[in-house]
This record gives C-alpha cells, sequence and structure tokens, in this order.
C-alpha cells in the first residue's frame, strides 16, 4: 500500500490514488485500516501463542484454550480477508492509473473487482467499499 499511494515510491501514480485527494484524503485511509488490521493480527496471534496452559500431569493442554484460539483465529481470518480486500482495491485503482494492458489473469482480476467497486474519481468515504472487498 505504501508503494502504491507514496508518491516519491508509485513510479508516476497520483497521490493516495486519487485524482484529487480531498477530505477523505483517496486511499490514505484505506491504507490506515489496512495497518490497524495487521496490528490487530499481531495482537491476536501473541495472545493465542501465550494462553497454553498444561493439565494432566503435563500430559496435555488445557483444553478449553481451543474455543478460544477458534475466536481468535476466526478474527484473524476476517482481517486477513479486509487487508487483502483493500490491496487489491488499491491494485486496481493503479492499474487504471496506468497506460499499458495487464496481463490476462491480471485484467480477470481487476475486472471482478470493478464489478463490486468503482473506480475512485470523486474522492468518497471507502468503508463501504472495503466491505464489498472482503465479502468478494
Amino acid at each position: 500500500m505504501n508503494r502504491l499511494t507514496n508518491p516519491a515510491l508509485s513510479q508516476g501514480l497520483p497521490d493516495f490514488l486519487a485524482h484529487e485527494p480531498g477530505f477523505y484524503s483517496g486511499l490514505m485511509l484505506s491504507q490506515y485500516t489496512a495497518d490497524h488490521l495487521i496490528v490487530e493480527q499481531e495482537d491476536l496471534i501473541r495472545a493465542c501463542q501465550h494462553t497454553i496452559i498444561p493439565a494432566a500431569a503435563d500430559q496435555e493442554d488445557f483444553v478449553s484454550n481451543g474455543h478460544e484460539h477458534r475466536l481468535k483465529n476466526a478474527q484473524i481470518l476476517d482481517n486477513a480477508y479486509g487487508i487483502l480486500g483493500i490491496e487489491f482495491m488499491a491494485a486496481a485503482q493503479a492499474l487504471d492509473f496506468r497506460e499499458f494492458t495487464p496481463g490476462r489473469g491480471t485484467q480477470k482480476a481487476r475486472e471482478v473487482i470493478r464489478r463490486h467497486v468503482k473506480h475512485l474519481d470523486v474522492d468518497r468515504p471507502l468503508y463501504p467499499d472495503h466491505n464489498a472487498m472482503r465479502n468478494l
């Protein structure tokens, strides 16, 4: 996301992948959202690693931790879908600014994304797009 949205790194892409970043700053806040989800992933993973309690004379782990781990894993997976959705959305936006024809697989992925999320012509809140991409 940083390489796509940062004009110093994006090799000619517009600031924050927006025609004119306005109040919502193009995809800058999308990057914040993805970054927050990544930080949350790290917290959830650490919590799972440190909750193993030996039981039954060290023969097994405290079994009730399994349910806690399942809940955390479900959140980790949901976050991963959110992160990937935002990254795919940003990639499609970046491709829209390029003047070349991408490969067949990349083009097909962009077509699928564009059926669910419109190109960011005018700055707008993107949380509905984030949700659409997570669900996709």
